[in-house]
């Protein structure tokens, strides 16, 4: 272990977190001897090139619409903004035509209030007709009585049909109880006038006796003065309601006026305090988006522009975080794919440095151990630490390399139980228990061997960071699009300054770990075109979630 960590640290610039990575000073030459050549010179041909990181960058997963998910403003065809304005306006609209409505009924009060008042006057005038015509009506029998003949009978019928007339079409304008029983009354007396002159005065006339005409002259006169108080009394009422219906009339313009200046006044205010409200709440919105627009032009790409609400400001501002987190996974993902690139530089000057010379000393370490003597466990150290030298050249060019997928179906369940059985079987579990919890098989299309690797990878490390009785359960199930496996166990967690950087290379947590792990793992799914992420506290331990699709990535056709 410790030669292989001097070779970790002076060629592949293996680092803990929190350090930084150190470049390579000279690119080493990728052809070398023959048990290496084949592997380094696939690891050189893919790795430094421009077509290697554009892959790589596919193989991230960028512009993953499963990550952040923006709805496109257009179709949802919303123009909030613009309804708050026509809202505006037509709260502003609405005033004005309350006012409009205000003066139009008003003005109808106001004009039945004057036909009132001229229905009013026309009674009085009928009334004023009925008593002249009455008193004419009386002339004619007082001119009767003094010529005491019947020379004025003619014109005085004439008379008579004239006062009921005009009395029946006072009654026909008569509409309050008080004018229709005014003159009820003046035509029951114009009647009753009329009755008195035929019945009493004609017969006496007629019979010549003039005894009594003073008497019913008298009678007569007094029935028409009747009259005239009557008229006066329904004169007197029909002017005190004209009066109020004008009073009324008065009152009505004065409140109209009133209403609609008022109208207009709030109409003026509301439109004032909205045109701020408005003007100020988009301009802080768009000076809000001004600022979040530099922020990220500056290159910040974890600045965020938060704007509450969900009209067009707001999707406006989801567009740019969208922007800006693809931008950050593309950044991301050219950065993971340049120092996959340098480790591929690296792997191949690796394989050819250090295969022929661990070649060797395997070679020697065994003659060695089959001469017994008293160095036989120094032998098997030295054999031991060889091993694990090529263990970690093989693992940086598996991780440098591309994945060349043998996809088939298969069942996470399945492949899950034949890594914790296999890991098992090599003692790499340490005794402690695996569950794999599976109510039904989960198939996708996937590499069988290297998906496995990953299930090993990730068990491995659970194994080595629980307790000897700590629980470790393998969690499979199906969704609609993908297929979800998760790993979790109980442990201390993940700290979480390690957390954040836990898929890069050579990052570790362990005194004898080569930070490779996860690294290889996160290469495999990505070129599953699929997601693995970790979620670690020290409360609940540390959760691996590893998300492929139901479907094969485009790069790769089932074979």
């Amino acid at each position: 272990m410790p030669l292989a960590r001097a070779v970790l640290q002076a060629s592949c610039g293996r680092r803990r977190p929190g350090s930084t990575p150190r470049t390579p000073r000279r690119r080493l030459p990728a052809e070398g001897a023959t048990c290496a050549r084949s592997r380094s010179s696939e690891v050189g041909r893919c790795c430094g090139s421009p077509r290697s990181s554009r892959a790589a960058v596919r193989r991230a997963g960028l512009g993953r619409r499963d990550e952040v998910a923006v709805t496109d403003p257009s179709a949802r065809l919303r123009n909030i903004t613009g309804r708050r304005l026509l809202a505006a306006f037509g709260a502003v609209l609405l005033l004005f035509a309350a006012a409009l409505a205000v003066e139009l009924f008003t003005l109808q009060r106001i004009a039945a209030a004057e036909a009132e008042v001229a229905r009013l006057d026309h009674a009085k005038h009928a009334g004023h007709m009925a008593a002249a015509q009455v008193r004419e009506q009386y002339i004619h029998q007082a001119h009767t009585l003094i010529e005491f003949g019947e020379g004025h009978l003619g014109h005085y019928a004439k008379a008579v049909e004239t006062a009921h007339q005009t009395i029946a079409h006072l009654e026909s304008v008569a509409e309050a109880p008080t004018e229709k029983a005014l003159a009820r009354q003046i035509a029951e007396l114009a009647e009753q006038n009329d009755r008195d002159f035929r019945d009493r005065v004609v017969p006496v006339i007629r019979a010549g006796d003039r005894s009594h005409i003073a008497e019913l002259g008298d009678q007569l006169e007094s029935v028409v003065d009747h009259v005239v108080e009557l008229n006066g009394r329904l004169n007197d009422e029909l002017e005190r309601r004209s009066s109020a219906a004008r009073t009324r009339a008065e009152e009505l313009r004065g409140q109209a006026r009133l209403a609609t200046i008022a109208c207009f006044a709030l109409a003026i205010l509301l439109a004032a305090g909205l045109g701020l409200w408005l003007t100020r709440t988009i301009v802080r919105r768009v000076e809000s988006l001004r600022q979040g627009a530099r922020r990220i032009g500056s290159g910040d790409l974890g600045a965020r522009i938060e704007l509450a609400g969900s009209d067009e400001f707001a999707e406006l501002a989801a567009s740019f975080n969208h922007m800006a987190a693809s931008l950050a996974r593309e950044q991301a993902a050219l950065v993971r794919s340049q120092k996959l690139a340098s480790i591929g530089q690296v792997a191949a000057g690796i394989a050819h440095e250090l295969n022929n010379p661990l070649s060797v000393i395997l070679g020697y370490a065994k003659l060695l151990r089959a001469v017994p003597g008293p160095h036989a466990d120094d032998v098997a150290i030295i054999e031991s630490e060889a091993r694990q030298c090529q263990r970690i050249v093989s693992e940086l060019l598996d991780l440098a390399r591309p994945h060349r997928l043998d996809v088939q179906p298969v069942d996470l369940a399945t492949l899950a139980r034949e890594a914790v059985d296999r890991l098992d079987d090599a003692g790499a579990l340490h005794g402690r228990k695996v569950e794999v919890i599976a109510n039904a098989p989960v198939v996708v299309p996937a590499d069988a061997g290297r998906i496995r690797q990953v299930i090993a990878n990730v068990v491995v490390n659970a194994a080595q960071a629980t307790a000897p009785n700590g629980k470790i359960t393998i969690d499979a199930r199906s969704e609609p699009d993908a297929a979800i496996l998760t790993i979790a166990d109980d442990g201390p967690g993940i700290p979480a300054d390690v957390l954040a950087q836990v898929f890069d290379p050579f990052v570790t947590t362990k005194a004898h770990g080569t930070g490779l792990g996860l690294a290889i793992a996160h290469a495999i799914v990505d070129a599953h075109g699929g997601r693995i992420w970790i979620a670690s506290s020290a409360e609940t331990g540390t959760r691996v979630s590893l998300q492929l699709p139901a479907s094969p990535p485009a790069e790769v056709s089932p074979s």
